[in-house]
């Protein structure tokens, strides 16, 4: 199962994001470890883009530069101060952080060109479900989005590690006249987060209600569709 912000960390260690991207993202930080693990494993990156020399990137980037072409309108851009030697020798002994840093540079121009196919149908803003009844060892904050013949929900559960085991719990979508089906079921252990995906057949204006329920039926959290 795959977070749908996995693209997002790069552009927010590089400060791409806009600041209701970036409050959205950060909000999003605190209830995903897949999402925080990711923005711990590049957050290197900008301390490393300031240390990289113009020269030896746009020659990543275009390796024609290294050919010689005197014309080339990057070339005209950058600094000479560079011999091919110490060029080579750079390259060798940061070939791993300038490898990573051009796959980065690639995704921050694919995500400024933005896609050609028309837009997706924009998740819904992140909401938390309320505990039902008293304090509850669980926490969830889910989106939904309409789908042709349904509702895509987009739910991560973290499960406090005061929980003395693994339990079983299940989402469950109500429509009208208590119309209601079970979307999903997974088993959560002490201290851990859980994201899934799961599409019920209630669409806009017809699902009313999300519950997240223990495997015996006992309600936890619940959420009101407007």
């Amino acid at each position: 199962m795959r977070c749908e912000h996995e693209h997002d960390d790069g552009a927010y260690v590089l400060g791409a994001l806009s600041p209701a991207e970036r409050v959205a993202y950060e909000r999003h930080l605190a209830t995903c470890s897949f999402c925080r693990e990711a923005v711990r494993d590049i957050s290197t990156l900008p301390d490393l883009l300031s240390r990289l020399d113009a020269t030896e990137f746009a020659k990543l980037v275009d390796p024609s530069l290294s050919a010689g072409e005197e014309h080339h309108p990057i070339r005209r851009l950058v600094t000479r101060r560079k011999t091919a030697k110490n060029l080579t020798v750079r390259v060798l002994s940061s070939a791993a952080a300038l490898l990573l840093i051009a796959l980065v540079a690639v995704g921050v121009l694919v995500l400024t060109r933005g896609p050609s196919a028309p837009a997706a149908t924009p998740p819904g803003p992140a909401v938390a479900m309320m505990p039902v009844a008293g304090a509850s060892p669980l926490t969830a904050t889910l989106r939904m989005t309409s789908k042709a013949g349904g509702t895509l929900i987009n739910l991560t559960c973290s499960y406090s590690e005061s929980a003395t085991k693994p339990y079983t719990f299940r989402l469950i979508a109500y429509g009208p006249d208590d119309e209601k089906e079970q979307v999903g079921s997974w088993q959560a252990a002490p201290g851990t987060d859980f994201p899934m995906e799961a599409v019920t057949h209630f669409a806009a204006g017809s699902l009313s209600r999300l519950e997240l329920v223990q495997y015996d039926g006992k309600a936890l959290l619940a959420y009101d569709v407007p």
